[in-house]
């Protein structure tokens, strides 16, 4: 156990790093108006492999010792580490003209963040929202293991369910932003999480009916998750100057991120509850908040929410 503590501590600090570099280099990459366009090809991609390679994992864990499986895990990191070395942004962002201290970068992300109305808008509904999934999807497994015992093919299917309403969100997603607008469609998609995530708590109060709550759930919370990402990565790119986007993107990711296991240490049913509770409060601030009534950045008029 301590072994695998030590693994999933460094492995996590990595992608950490890895995502935080990834939200920043894309909009060098692609123009910042088509940071949501590529950011839905992305999750189309991720989604599609997250329904895939459980299955395929579960056949070969009946022939092949699951520890060797890293094997190959470890094989397909170093290439993606090649390739990542083959990128080449338009712009270096880097060059700042002097030294870079770390305490002055968190400085000038809390600031950027602090003056924007559009990302003090995101990123406590992201972590309201992180609070609740990391609760529901922390205690999912066990509460289907211990208390429900599907077949194993069955939980299977229920794992990947979100991953696979993940895809066809990630495929129009560009459409219904280009039709509501980025900041529309964070309220679309946010205002439904907590009744698409009811379902899982429910289960534990009707047996009977648990599976297909529990698919439900995981459907309908995998598509407007999704969906979010989708239009709140391309607001954080529009409204952030180019040079601050790492910043700011670390400073989301531990708003966002550090909330997550909060929620996770209770019981099975309380922590299901528990997890869709925080997860109404978004739709409460972006119904109660003045950015309600614009379509992107720009404001209605062309105005100043950048």
């Amino acid at each position: 156990m301590p072994q695998l503590f030590a693994v999933a501590l460094a492995v996590s600090v990595a992608g950490v790093f890895f995502d935080v570099a990834h939200t920043s280099v894309l909009p060098l990459l692609v123009s910042k108006r088509c940071v949501a366009d590529t950011d839905a090809r992305w999750q189309t991609s991720e989604n599609a492999i997250r329904v895939v390679s459980p299955g395929v994992v579960g056949v070969l864990t009946q022939s092949v010792p699951a520890p060797l499986l890293y094997g190959p895990a470890v094989v397909l990191h170093l290439l993606s580490c090649l390739l990542v070395r083959g990128v080449r942004p338009d712009a270096d962002t880097a060059a700042s003209g002097g030294p870079r201290r770390l305490r002055h970068e968190i400085a000038g992300g809390v600031r950027v963040t602090a003056r924007r109305p559009v990302l003090r808008l995101l990123i406590p509904q992201a972590a309201l929202n992180n609070l609740g999934a990391g609760a529901i999807l922390a205690v999912l497994p066990v509460f289907l293991l211990r208390d429900l015992g599907p077949a194993p093919w069955l939980y299977g299917a229920l794992s990947t369910a979100g991953a696979a309403a993940g895809v066809p969100a990630s495929l129009v997603g560009p459409r219904l932003r280009r039709r509501f607008g980025e900041i529309r469609m964070v309220f679309v998609f946010s205002a439904p999480a907590p009744v698409a995530a009811v379902g899982a708590p429910l289960a534990g109060l009707l047996p009977g009916a648990a599976v297909p709550l529990v698919a439900t759930a995981q459907v309908l919370v995998g598509f407007v998750v999704v969906g979010r990402t989708i239009a709140a990565a391309d607001l954080r790119a529009r409204v952030t100057p180019t040079r601050y986007l790492g910043r700011v993107a670390a400073a989301a990711g531990v708003v966002t991120r550090g909330t997550t296991p909060l929620a996770a240490s209770r019981s099975a049913p309380t922590a299901l509850w528990a997890g869709v509770a925080p997860m109404a409060v978004p739709a409460v601030l972006l119904a109660r908040s003045p950015l309600r009534g614009y379509r992107n950045p720009a404001g209605r008029a062309g105005g100043g929410l950048t």
